[in-house]
């Protein structure tokens, strides 16, 4: 039944050409990190050219080439950006259609009216949403994978294949998290509209209104998947500090620039305990999910839609 119903999600996706859109969404946002990183390489390059034609004409030797001190997977460490910002938009819109379409078209009092759990029924969306996700970021993969051979004039090494491997798998747990938020808040609300609506307030205060309010960071600086957070002298943000571990858009970022070699260095069971946060609300927004639904009247449809 769980498979039955996932599958019937997907389906559902497709006939309305959002997983289309999603897919087209994704790769472009992989082959624009690609094409930065292949631009800055460029730049860097012909600047260094030059720096060693004005160095030999004047008799003195040239440093080594900056390109090749910089990790080879730096290409991608816009994806650590593009992720939160556009990514978690994409998975919002993916769990809003699961719950929505059954809610505003009937589907959901058809559904109850057979054997089915409200247990099952949320397993297999979330499954659905899931399985979308990790098509959407293995496509992603393959994309980043041929532009770094590309750029690089060589296929990534094996160990650079499972930093890569390690990073989609993080982004693709923090893309269901939205996913789940976009469930709830369509259980949460009477009007379609406006459960997308609260979604995307959630995205804001969990993209910049937290790491904000935790690190003391300007909006913009949020997003920067290198920096550390900026400490503040002042003793509201010493005190809000203590909460950034369970931020879990920080702790995203920070475990990205780690796994991508863009960030200073740390202790793998440091970086490893960055993914708890995401796994703690996986598991909290699940239950929720599961709660919510057993309380939701199917019988009546959406208001005003």
């Amino acid at each position: 039944m769980i498979a039955t119903i996932a599958g019937q999600q997907v389906l559902s996706l497709r006939r309305q050409r959002i997983l289309a859109v999603l897919f087209v969404s994704f790769v472009a946002m992989t082959a624009l990190a690609g094409v930065i990183g292949w631009s800055s390489h460029n730049t860097i390059i012909r600047v260094y050219n030059q720096a060693v034609k004005l160095l030999a004409a004047s008799g003195e030797t040239a440093p080594p080439n900056p390109f090749r001190l910089k990790p080879q997977l730096s290409l991608l460490s816009n994806m650590a950006i593009y992720i939160p910002l556009i990514g978690a938009l994409l998975a919002i819109v993916v769990g809003h259609l699961a719950m929505a379409d059954d809610q505003t078209g009937g589907l959901g009092r058809m559904i109850f009216t057979r054997r089915v759990s409200r247990a099952s029924y949320v397993a297999g969306k979330v499954l659905a949403a899931a399985a979308v996700l990790a098509a959407m970021l293995g496509v992603s993969l393959a994309v980043a994978i041929a532009s770094l051979a590309l750029v690089n004039s060589s296929a990534p090494t094996a160990g650079e294949l499972a930093r890569l491997l390690g990073f989609y798998g993080l982004s693709w747990l923090y893309l269901l998290v939205f996913a789940l938020v976009g469930m709830i808040c369509v259980l949460m609300t009477r009007r379609r509209s406006l459960g997308l609506l609260s979604a995307l307030g959630v995205w804001l205060v969990v993209t910049f209104a937290i790491p904000q309010l935790t690190s003391g960071l300007r909006p913009v600086a949020s997003l920067n998947p290198i920096n550390e957070p900026v400490s503040s002298s002042q003793a509201f943000f010493r005190a809000t500090a203590k909460a950034r571990p369970v931020s879990i858009g920080e702790e995203y970022k920070q475990a990205a620039g780690r796994i991508l070699q863009t960030a200073p260095g740390e202790l793998v069971s440091r970086t490893a305990g960055r993914v708890v946060p995401l796994l703690v609300a996986l598991a909290a927004l699940a239950a929720l999910t599961v709660v919510l639904v057993k309380r939701h009247d199917y019988a009546r449809a959406a208001d005003g839609e």
